[in-house]
């Protein structure tokens, strides 16, 4: 019986060494992203998707490095190589015509019919890729067609990081603090309150100040009153981009949770302890029901609509910089109006390159879906703000 068991695991264990990655040939053990691929292939690949940089040179010239072996240093063969496995698993996957028209109307995709697999894939990659406090820790290129993106993807995570440690400072004395907590391993998000929020909020607009900074060269140059007008204008905007790319990341199936801060979150659950810490409302339910109505409209507004384009994490550095230079920050004055217009043209530019990059026959459309999320996220900001003017003595959150 033992020699029985023996050979099975020995049948086992063998069978797993003979298979290896359809890349470079190395053995392995597991399949990753769906094919036979080993970690540091995954990683490349990752990497590549990521950044949106896909090598356009073939060191041979010919995209024919791997006839004279399985591995190569040419990284558009190699990313070639991948993408091409990608395809070839996709086309032998005999997918159930239904469950796949039932998985493109659960993630409103425009087309007719989704490929189960290549849209689990997908998902792994977008959260693989996911930017937070951590991803300024990662080797940046040392030359991009991209410039201006990669300066926003990497502030926006030093903004994150700002954030996470400030915000580990007004928690309560009686929420305890972890390693966990320091290091930002693992973030726990807990209900807001007034005082939190307000304390949260101004770490909130003193990081972006850091963003503008170290992304916008021109940004140090504006006058001392155009610089606060603009970050006046812009934290709102800046804010609900960045909540709904987190919420989408860390509760796709929670309609009712909305960030009010980077680690504390407002539900229709916590919404009525919020105010419980203000001494200053007048009228505590009439300041609650016009958070409520607040947070519905972001529901059904900017969430949905979110959901319907959901932006990579490329098209999301391109919000965030758009977010910033809003149509509002142009109508201040003209030195802020010159501001806007070259930095809105530059990122729609660079955004233009990694659509072309991706070959995208007709990105006009995809441009004009991204303006439509923005526009409905000024919209909301704009009813927001106006509610909270009309119940100024309410003290209520006014970008929230």
């Amino acid at each position: 019986r033992a020699r029985v068991t023996f050979t099975v695991t020995h049948c086992i264990m063998t069978a797993k060494q003979l298979r290896n990655c359809l890349i470079c040939s190395a053995s392995i053990t597991e399949c990753r992203l769906g094919i036979d691929s080993c970690r540091a292939c995954v990683v490349f690949y990752k990497r590549i998707c990521g950044n949106n940089r896909i090598p356009t040179e073939c060191l041979r010239g010919d995209v024919k490095c791997f006839e004279n072996g399985a591995i190569t240093s040419c990284r558009k063969c190699r990313y070639a190589r991948f993408s091409q496995a990608l395809k070839d698993a996709d086309s032998n996957e005999n997918e159930d015509e239904e469950c796949r028209m039932r998985e493109a109307e659960a993630v409103n995709e425009p087309r007719d019919s989704i490929d189960v697999g290549e849209a689990r894939r997908i998902d792994e990659i977008r959260r693989a890729t996911f930017i937070d406090h951590n991803t300024f820790l990662n080797d940046q290129p040392s030359c991009s067609t991209t410039p201006m993106l990669d300066r926003v993807r990497r502030s926006y995570s030093v903004m994150c990081q700002t954030r996470k440690s400030g915000e580990n400072g007004t928690k309560p004395a009686s929420f305890h603090l972890t390693s966990s907590d320091y290091e930002g391993t693992k973030i726990r998000f807990v209900p807001c309150t007034y005082s939190m929020f307000i304390a949260n909020d101004r770490i909130f607009q003193s990081s972006v100040w850091d963003f503008a900074r170290m992304t916008f060269p021109d940004f140090p140059k504006l006058s001392s009153e155009s610089k606060e007008l603009c970050i006046n204008v812009s934290c709102g905007l800046v804010h609900i981009v960045d909540a709904m790319y987190r919420l989408n990341h860390y509760f796709p199936n929670n309609s009712d949770k909305l960030f009010a801060s980077y680690t504390t979150t407002v539900d229709d659950d916590s919404i009525g302890s919020f105010l419980d810490d203000c001494t200053d409302v007048m009228s505590k339910q009439s300041a609650v029901n016009a958070l409520k109505e607040n947070m519905q409209r972001t529901k059904e507004m900017n969430r949905d609509v979110y959901q319907r384009v959901m932006p990579d994490d490329v098209e999301i550095t391109a919000l965030l910089g758009l977010a910033f230079w809003n149509n509002g920050a142009a109508y201040v004055n003209d030195e802020l109006s010159a501001a806007v217009q070259n930095n809105r043209r530059a990122i729609i530019r660079e955004l233009e390159e990694v659509y072309k990059i991706r070959a995208m026959p007709d990105y006009a459309i995809r441009l004009g879906e991204l303006f439509g999320v923005l526009d409905t996220m000024e919209v909301v900001f704009t009813c927001g703000s106006y509610n909270a003017y009309q119940g100024e003595r309410h003290t209520l959150p006014t970008r929230r």
